[in-house]
């Protein structure tokens, strides 16, 4: 019986979910790499999902590949925009790269989204506080 459009297979949700819970206990040991190849299949079988790229950024941030952490994140932020996730993880990844003012920025935009939330907030004015300083003139 043909699926609905949109639809993933039943075979393949099972996969994707057996991937996602390898991923998310290979990252609770530590064990970025392993989670990285079970994102990537998972990837490789629903690329809409945002949760997965969300997932993904976060592995690679922790094996401070910020780069390709960044990139991540700018997919969930493309899938999910309304979430603030995406947001977070693009500003921690551009704050490690020393792209402060694009990671208040991303900070900030999370901050529209939900402008309670104190780690975005504290990601924020740390961002600002370290551009402020790389801007400061140089003493005299």
């Amino acid at each position: 019986m043909p699926h609905k459009q949109g639809a993933i297979d039943p075979r393949i949700e099972k996969r994707l979910t057996e991937l996602r819970n390898e991923a998310k206990m290979h990252l609770s040991q530590q064990e970025f790499h392993e989670a990285l190849s079970c994102l990537d299949l998972a990837i490789d079988l629903n690329s809409s999902s945002y949760k997965l790229y969300r997932l993904r950024s976060i592995a690679h941030a922790c094996l401070q590949d910020y780069e390709l952490s960044a990139a991540d994140a700018e997919r969930v932020i493309a899938l999910a925009p309304h979430i603030m996730d995406g947001y977070y993880h693009k500003g921690f990844a551009l704050f490690n790269l020393k792209q402060y003012a694009e990671a208040a920025h991303a900070f900030q935009e999370g901050l529209k989204l939900n402008p309670s939330d104190k780690v975005l907030r504290q990601g924020f004015w740390d961002a600002v506080g370290l551009l402020s300083q790389t801007r400061a003139p140089a003493d005299a």
